[in-house]
């Protein structure tokens, strides 16, 4: 039907238009699918050329096009929106589900114990830099949803460790067991035992700040900081025959469910999630809405976002509050899950130049940009790159200034916990997967490299220091798609090391046979996608150099530029980083309105 369309969107226009004969009908149910392909839960088709107001109301007469009242099999609301009935429903059992649960809010806490308890949590630390963990921390008890949002090193692992807290505390008060179960989950496996590493530590941190004989110090055991998960084994997913063992007849057996990387959980997954929780159960989500959304259909975490608008709370909560912080007057109209939704802006890590440039990046100005070469040491920088040839010298540069890594990934009798490490200390980011400035040419590039330089033998598969980043989940093996390890010599022949978490929320290691691993590609450079729930010392990022690229994003660049914790390169040219800049995201659905 049109060149360069996925097999599935013609299979589903043509399906459709062999049982209705209805040539408009098969453009439309086209027109969703090529639409769900791209992130969108639904096709914009009032906005669209290709079909006029006289198609529109010829669609709405269709005994197959409903108004999302009964069931039909494709939606068309009064927006021109037009939706399989799937993502229809999606989006209604999940507005529904969600508002419920702001509706059933409670305020449990009097304000006097509130505020002892948030200064017992916090120590003497009442400053402005503290203030909206501190009234995330106070809002939470008697939520059954709650969303925590920020980006990097704004301590959103401090402050939900805070917030769990202060709820088992009063757990009966917040009509929870007296001993509630909680669950930490994540998209990927990659971003699971993130967390886990991240609970542990912050668990060691806060202990060591309460002070001697605080109540909440033996309710820091009540806390899990080695079993965080996947959301797909949260909701006991099986391949087998994919479906969920979870559901509302068969609720998930947790009181708080705690779900990191939200930004990365699409419109049918948290619709299922929300389905599997117990009616009494509280969801925390944590995440940056400012990351790439989901690859499939929807933007969760952004659309509840929205909904609210930042740090607006209804008058009840902020009375509450009141010995907290310091709080703006309250809204008119606040929405539904307002007070519910807390976003953190002070960063506290250091680099001022790489926290200014995603502040920069976030909002839309590419002004840092005329700073940013002058800058490369201090945090962030650009290198134009617009052909090959500057791409290939880039590469050249990159891996003479991580020479000392690269070296201690190819040195015989490594340890697979140094090698592992090694890892983590720089990586490159790519926008494309083919292509030059793709993962495939970045890939073959840094290996001749390493051929010229170390003596590599590059043109067998596996060779000792290959890094190699999983492409499907092997549940078997415990293998996650993203994960990345390396392939090391030892005493048992070659064999691939992973990361992996123990109990106690600590790392742990496993290996593999390169013959038993799931589908995998080589990893000296991959994707922005699959670099989401990581975290790197250095990063550097590559765009195509076309500032036309449809790729290009601000999305795109944000995520990348914020995987790095000290310092970010920026590989193109300046006309296609701004062209990223000033293109955000937008992810068509219906959510946002009707959490409003």
């Amino acid at each position: 039907m049109i060149a360069g369309a996925r097999v599935l969107d013609t299979a589903l226009a043509a399906w459709v238009r062999a049982r209705t004969g209805s040539d408009l009908l098969a453009r439309a149910a086209f027109a969703a699918s090529a639409a769900e392909g791209e992130g969108h839960a639904c096709a914009a088709l009032a906005e669209s050329d290709a079909f006029i107001p006289l198609e529109l109301a010829a669609l709405r007469a269709h005994a197959w096009v409903g108004d999302g009242s009964v069931p039909t099999p494709f939606v068309l609301d009064g927006k021109g929106y037009f939706y399989t009935w799937r993502n229809w429903r999606h989006e209604l059992r999940l507005a529904d589900a969600l508002r419920q649960r702001a509706a059933e809010r409670m305020l449990p806490i009097d304000a006097a114990c509130l505020a002892a308890d948030v200064a017992e949590l916090f120590g003497s630390d009442a400053s402005e830099a503290t203030r909206w963990q501190r009234v995330a921390v106070a809002a939470t008890p008697g939520s059954r949803v709650f969303v925590l949002t920020g980006g990097p090193g704004t301590g959103k692992t401090e402050t939900i460790l805070r917030m769990l807290l202060l709820v088992l505390a009063h757990a009966r008060a917040c009509r929870l067991p007296e001993q509630p179960q909680i669950a930490l989950a994540a998209p990927t496996g990659k971003a699971a035992r993130r967390l886990a590493r991240a609970v542990a530590d912050g668990r060691g941190r806060l202990r060591a700040h309460l002070a001697e004989g605080s109540k909440f110090g033996p309710l820091l055991e009540a806390v899990p900081h080695g079993a965080a998960q996947t959301v797909h084994r949260l909701l006991g997913y099986r391949p087998s025959d994919n479906a969920f063992a979870r559901a509302a007849d068969n609720p998930i057996a947790a009181d708080i469910v705690v779900v990191d990387e939200a930004s990365m959980v699409d419109l049918a997954l948290m619709r299922q999630l929300v389905d599997a929780l117990p009616a009494h159960a509280m969801l925390i989500l944590l995440g940056d809405p400012d990351q790439l959304a989901a690859v499939e259909a929807g933007s969760v975490l952004r659309d509840i976002v929205a909904s609210v608008g930042e740090n607006l709370l209804p008058g009840d909560v902020r009375a509450r509050l009141a010995g907290v912080a310091a709080l703006d007057p309250a809204p008119p109209e606040p929405a539904p899950l307002a007070g519910q939704v807390i976003t953190l802006r002070h960063v506290w890590r250091a680099g001022s130049s790489l926290k200014q440039a995603l502040e920069a990046i976030r909002a839309g100005d590419a002004g840092w940009l005329k700073n940013a070469k002058a800058e490369a040491a201090q945090g962030i920088g650009s290198f134009e790159c617009a052909d090959a040839a500057a791409l290939a010298a880039r590469v050249e540069a990159w891996c003479e200034a991580h020479a000392e890594t690269i070296a201690e990934l190819l040195r015989p009798g490594v340890e697979p916990e140094a090698a592992l490490a090694s890892l983590r200390r720089a990586t490159i980011l790519c926008a494309l997967r083919e292509g030059p400035f793709g993962t495939r040419g970045l890939n073959a590039a840094i290996e001749r490299l390493l051929a010229e330089r170390h003596g590599v033998d590059t043109t067998r598969t596996w060779y000792p220091g290959r890094p190699v980043l999983i492409v499907h989940n092997d549940y078997a093996r415990g293998l996650s798609n993203g994960d990345v390890g390396v392939a090391l010599a030892g005493r048992d022949g070659l064999r691939v090391w992973f990361e992996t978490s123990a109990r106690d929320g600590t790392g742990s290691l496993a290996s593999y046979s390169p013959r038993t691993l799931p589908a995998h590609d080589t990893a000296w450079a991959i994707t922005i996608h699959r670099s989401q729930g990581s975290e790197y010392a250095d990063v550097a990022a590559v765009l195509p150099p076309d500032p036309e690229h449809r790729i290009l994003s601000r999305e795109l660049l944000y995520t990348a530029v914020s995987r790095a914790a000290r310092r970010a390169e920026i590989w193109s040219t300046a006309a296609a980083i701004r062209a990223a800049i000033a293109k955000p995201v937008r992810r068509l659905g219906g959510l946002r309105e009707a959490l409003r």
